[in-house]
């Protein structure tokens, strides 16, 4: 007999303490549903299960082997879950979360690759730098441009850098002057993100770190108006690299400083079977970050 459906028949009569009330949820007979019993027993060479005249009860070793059961059966199911949801076609709604610093025009540009590669997902884009309870909020994952990882609850998938560079337009420079050092920047307009620090920036040059607390002058919460404050020279920010690598009006300033750069990562649920749909997103934007952010 097979071995599965005796373990499942075992599992339905040790919680229905009955073997007629078994089988007739599953329109058999009686005798069928005892016929595995035995031959489970037999296999195991114990006695599994107590038959009165009112009701069957668990033995010593059916208590056993019921917790054990339970376990392989729940694998055997999770199994099959997931091979039936990665044959399956990803359609569906898709919320993320995504924050500002990728731009809008990058992530308008990401969102377009993705609807026409999968036609069947429909999204809903948040742009926000939060970090959002994504359970809390009903959102299937999000990008998190930040190394901290508040919350043990969620799986971080790890996707690559952000490099960061300190920059300002050619007009800018030539109105107010070049920077030749960290702290000559305490004498100039500083435009900073919102989220981004709280006013201390850390300098790295020949692996010796440098503090320098700077006054902003213009404080947002997008990167995408940090980045067009810049380019209509109203002071100094720090950008990411591919924000402004086509822009010949805006310059790297103190090159001689690393500048550091911002993890990202894809965050989401743990859950026992992640939908297809996510598990696209997840492929379709490490391969567009790999060649569009961190190339």
């Amino acid at each position: 007999m097979d071995k599965l459906t005796s373990m499942q028949l075992f599992v339905r009569v040790a919680q229905a303490g009955s073997f007629t009330k078994v089988a007739n949820e599953i329109n058999t007979s009686p005798s069928y549903v005892s016929k595995h019993i035995a031959d489970l027993e037999s296999q195991l060479e114990t006695r599994l299960l107590q038959r009165t005249t009112r009701t069957t009860v668990l033995t010593l070793a059916g208590e056993r082997y019921l917790s054990r059961c339970l376990i392989i059966l729940n694998q055997v199911e999770s199994a099959e879950s997931e091979l039936l949801e990665q044959t399956s076609s990803a359609a569906g709604k898709l919320r993320v979360s995504i924050p500002s610093v990728l731009g809008e025009k990058a992530t308008a540009e990401m969102m377009a690759q993705f609807l026409d590669k999968y036609p069947n997902i429909d999204l809903d884009i948040l742009v926000d730098d939060r970090f959002i309870d994504l359970i809390e909020e009903g959102y299937d994952l999000c990008v998190r441009a930040s190394s901290a990882q508040p919350d043990s609850n969620l799986i971080y998938r790890y996707i690559g850098k952000m490099p960061f560079k300190l920059v300002a337009s050619k007009r800018y420079v030539e109105q107010h002057g070049r920077p030749n050092s960290a702290q000559d920047l305490t004498q100039l307009k500083i435009i900073v993100h919102r989220y981004a620090n709280n006013g201390t920036f850390t300098f790295c040059k020949n692996k010796q770190l440098e503090k320098v607390t700077i006054r902003h002058r213009i404080r947002v919460n997008s990167a995408h108006l940090v980045h067009h404050l810049v380019d209509n020279h109203q002071g100094i920010a720090f950008l990411p690299c591919y924000i402004f690598a086509n822009n010949p009006q805006i310059e790297v300033l103190l090159p001689q400083y690393d500048d550091g750069a911002l993890t990202v990562s894809l965050v989401y649920p743990e859950r026992e079977h992640t939908p297809v749909k996510v598990h696209k997103f997840i492929e379709f934007f490490k391969a567009w970050f790999e060649e569009r952010v961190d190339s």
